[in-house]
């Protein structure tokens, strides 16, 4: 799969540098495996493409707003757009 530097990539990772942890802790944290949260990390998957469990345990894990992560619309949650350094898709 193709790597994709995003907002939301961005977030994720920088989070977990600040808090001083590596990817295989913050997987072991949330229960899942390193693979499952480096598609994330790395942009693979989105946030909205995963269960709210796991997207949550992520978001406590690394001290994330949840809310930091993706917006409400009149249809329902989406992803947050991306600017042009970072476009979606």
């Amino acid at each position: 799969m193709n790597r994709r530097n995003t907002r939301e990539t961005e977030i994720l990772r920088k989070a977990r540098q600040k808090i001083g942890f590596s990817q295989q802790q913050v997987a072991t944290l949330a229960g899942v495996h390193i693979r499952q949260y480096q598609r994330i990390e790395y942009g693979e998957r989105s946030m909205g493409s995963i269960n709210m469990r796991f997207g949550l345990a992520v978001c406590a894990i690394l001290e994330i707003n949840p809310f930091d992560l993706v917006s409400f619309t009149v249809d329902g949650w989406e992803i947050i757009p991306q600017d042009e350094e970072h476009p979606v898709g």
